[in-house]
């Protein structure tokens, strides 16, 4: 996959930003899960911007989407051990490879509560976004668009890491793409000569993804 340096710039900065920049805010004002109405402001915006939302799931008859959002998504949230597993990440930096497993873990968390509330769907991109908006420096944004992109650049992890990860306490999907956008982000930011946020690398993805499907229409 070939990507030109002004691609990368150009993508720097995008309409989308303040938009993004409201979900940042709101998870830096309100980052714990000890009120159900904040939970909820999160969840079902986050989720729905992103167009993962909880309440795509197999419905019972009797079920409301307001109900649902007020007896389980802030109630089992509220109930869990999330702001002790995030309190973790407050001491992590981006890319050691020692903390990568306990990065991944804390997804894999999440995604386990995302199944609990969506009688038995896991939410992997969800978990995703979710995380990212409260610790943008350490979650990739996993999505179809986004794995469609990365695949365009043919990384290959050994056999070695394929086998570690399933023996891990991890959601191996998001933990193999989690790996393979480190390897990315690297080759972009030698292309682009600086360091790249995960959310300018994730815009780049998105013009990646936008460029491939307008050259398969053509």
């Amino acid at each position: 996959m070939e990507v030109k340096k002004e691609l990368i710039i150009e993508t720097k900065n995008t309409e989308w930003d303040l938009g993004n920049k409201i979900l940042y805010d709101l998870c830096k004002n309100y980052p714990k899960h000890n009120e159900i109405d904040k939970i909820i402001a999160k969840c079902l915006l986050i989720g729905r911007v992103y167009a993962a939302a909880l309440e795509r799931r197999p419905k019972k008859e009797d079920e409301l989407n307001d109900d649902f959002y007020l007896d389980k998504v802030g109630v089992i949230f509220k109930k869990s051990d999330i702001d002790n597993k995030l309190l973790t990440l407050s001491k992590i930096d981006f890319g050691n490879e020692n903390t990568i497993i306990n990065i991944l873990e804390i997804h894999s968390f999440l995604n386990d509560l995302t199944k609990k509330i969506t009688n038995g769907m896991y939410k992997r991109s969800f978990a995703s976004k979710y995380l990212h908006f409260h610790f943008p420096d350490l979650f990739f944004i996993y999505d179809s668009r986004a794995i469609k992109s990365i695949s365009k650049f043919k990384i290959r992890l050994s056999n070695k890491t394929y086998q570690e990860l399933r023996n891990k306490d991890v959601d191996y999907d998001y933990a193999i793409f989690y790996l393979k956008c480190i390897e990315v982000k690297k080759i972009l930011e030698n292309i682009y000569e600086d360091n790249l946020s995960l959310r300018h690398f994730d815009n780049v993805l998105m013009e990646i993804d936008k460029i491939n499907s307008l050259t398969l229409s053509n």
